[in-house]
């Protein structure tokens, strides 16, 4: 009798397809692995499904080099064999890059995930110099708080003390035009911290007058927590 197999993977999500949602991601999937003929294991009951889970969802527009997805399988393929196959239909701007095969004990993707490691990149439009942005970052994660407001999930206007999600916050790269800040951020089921709520604050904090819309975000990988350090699902 053919054994399943349990298996993480790891991958990249860029160029149109970054406008693409959650949810197409699940049907694009799906639709890709009946194509690369890749039998996948179905839930038992009245309602099957396929034994299929994915980590946090990301924003429409965001460039991401960590994704994750696990499935179970019927069809006794090697790892390689199974990133080739998956990856001849895939669409151009995703592709698999690295799987592991599961061996039991492992964390939930969707549950343990509780970091995310992003970049912004920024037009310096006002030709900020590289000592005051970094004096600027080092400013707002010195406060000891930083009051947010947002929509609840029953739709009440609720403020909220975003400094704890923010775990490190640092300039990464510098030019003359633009420049990329690095940021760890809550990005999990049980705290996370919207883009769209940290990057108008971290607009603010450096002084510069642009579109929150206009900054560019790369989601470089995602973490879990152990032992006070954190490390990728992979």
């Amino acid at each position: 009798m053919l054994m399943s197999k349990k298996i993480r993977m790891k991958f990249i999500k860029t160029k149109d397809m970054i406008y693409i949602s959650h949810l197409d991601v699940q049907r694009l999937l799906q639709r890709v692995f009946r194509r690369a003929e890749v039998e996948l294991s179905f839930s038992q009951g009245f309602n099957p499904h396929p034994k299929i889970t994915y980590g946090n969802a990301l924003a429409l527009g965001v460039e991401s080099y960590g994704e994750y997805v696990d499935i179970e399988i019927e069809a006794d393929l090697s790892l390689d064999d199974l990133k080739t196959r998956i990856n001849a239909q895939l669409p151009d701007g995703m592709a698999f890059v690295k799987l592991v095969e599961l061996v039991g004990g492992e964390r939930n993707l969707a549950s343990s995930i509780e970091f995310g490691d992003y970049e912004f990149t920024i037009e310096n439009v006002d030709k900020i110099s590289k000592e005051d942005i970094c004096d600027r970052l080092d400013k707002l994660m010195a406060m000891d708080s930083i009051m947010m407001t947002k929509k609840n999930k029953k739709g009440k206007i609720v403020d909220i003390d975003i400094k704890p999600l923010i775990n490190t916050l640092s300039l990464l790269d510098y030019r003359d035009d633009s420049f990329v800040v690095s940021s760890i951020l809550a990005t999990g089921s049980k705290q996370n911290l919207n883009t769209n709520i940290f990057i108008p604050k971290l607009l603010e904090v450096l002084a510069i007058d642009i579109d929150p819309l206009d900054v560019d975000i790369k989601r470089n990988d995602l973490y879990f927590k152990q032992d006070g350090q954190l490390v990728s699902p992979l």
